[in-house]
């Protein structure tokens, strides 16, 4: 076999790969020889018809099963050869197959990047304080009151404005709390743990940022334009759902922009060309976060164990109320069963980046 790799931008590479007429010819006289075993042709008994006629009768046959034999075999001989770790499948091009004059074809596939290593242990971070303030506490409570206020007729018109209740223990039993004291407490509560939870969200930012700008490297650009398109996707989703809580507040406001008066064409809205740009950026970092994360994980021979993911999946069907092979079934439509296993394993290797981290 002969074969040559030539590296081009973005991860791709094409191959171009020839098997001699030698090989050619030993691979027809295999597939012919099972071919000639169960092969049926008029005037001969199963097993018995000569070479001749099955290559008369099963020609076209025989070509998509050597073809299905050769194309595999020399791409693995290929990837080992040249150490190539490949995404997906390669695109296969100009196929050439005689049993008289040779085999050949060209391929070009998408690997994974090189990526080399640098300090990932002992990363310095810092972190968000998760104390909760009297003023957010305070704009908590004035939202409730907010939030239950009603309208009542002003006196002497028919006017009506809003009356916000008191904050006093009587507004906190209608909301069913014991006390004042103990709604404030309860809010308190969960605004500490929203703090928790983004100081812990930050930390994890900090760390891809630090690990993106400790080495450059190209990735595929087949995955970036798919995480491109999905995150526009999320991000036309969200518009539209402003866009309609918006018609629904003020269906009749001159003053709203002009996407929200047309919901016709969702692509009109303001900032699509910006929204384009953020995706595209945003999609480029992800990937390489991926990419990343997955170098790490090998490196430190993170691994994800099959009871881990039940255990998960167990968790998930019990919270919906579903069995647990209700919830692999939805999981395993579209991938979700990858990546649910790639996020559950990132997430290990985040904690282990955590845990080196110098946190102060």
């Amino acid at each position: 076999m002969k074969s040559s790799v030539k590296k081009l931008k973005n991860c791709k590479h094409s191959l171009e790969v020839s098997l001699s007429v030698e090989k050619v010819k030993k691979a027809f006289d295999e597939v012919y020889g099972d071919l000639g075993k169960y092969a049926s042709v008029p005037g001969f008994r199963q097993g018995k018809a000569p070479r001749d006629l099955l290559e008369l009768h099963y020609s076209k046959t025989a070509r998509e099963e050597v073809l299905k034999k050769l194309i595999p075999e020399t791409y693995e001989k290929i990837l080992e050869e040249h150490k190539l770790d490949p995404i997906g499948y390669p695109d296969v091009t100009d196929v050439k197959l005689d049993p008289k004059e040779g085999f050949s074809y060209k391929a070009s596939i998408e690997t994974k990047p090189e990526i080399n290593l640098k300090n990932y242990k002992g990363l310095k971070l810092k972190k968000k304080s998760a104390e909760v303030k009297e003023e957010d506490l305070a704009k908590n409570l004035e939202y409730m009151r907010e939030m239950h206020s009603q309208k009542v007729p002003k006196e002497g018109s028919q006017e009506k404005e809003n009356v916000l209740p008191k904050l006093d223990d009587e507004f906190a039993k209608d909301l069913g709390f014991e006390d004042l004291e103990k709604m404030k407490e309860a809010i308190g509560q969960n605004l500490k743990t929203k703090l928790e939870e983004e100081s812990e969200a930050d930390l994890e930012v900090q760390i891809i940022n630090q690990l993106l700008d400790s080495v450059d490297f190209e990735v595929p650009e087949t995955l970036v334009n798919s995480e491109k398109e999905r995150l526009m996707k999320d991000a036309e989703m969200r518009i539209k759902y402003m866009e309609t809580l918006q018609k629904k507040e003020n269906p009749k406001d001159p003053s709203a922009p002009a996407a929200l008066q047309d919901q016709e064409n969702s692509s009109n809205f303001p900032g699509k060309k910006e929204l384009e740009e953020n995706a595209a950026r945003q999609a480029i970092r992800q990937v390489k976060a991926f990419f990343m994360l997955d170098r790490i994980a090998h490196a430190e021979k993170i691994y994800l164990k099959k009871e881990e993911i039940d255990v998960y999946i167990e968790g998930l069907a019990a919270q919906y109320h579903k069995t647990k092979d209700e919830i692999k079934g939805y999981l395993e439509k579209g991938h979700g069963m990858d990546e649910l296993a790639v996020n559950m394993r990132n997430k290990k290797v985040m904690e282990f980046l955590l845990k080196e981290a110098k946190i102060e």
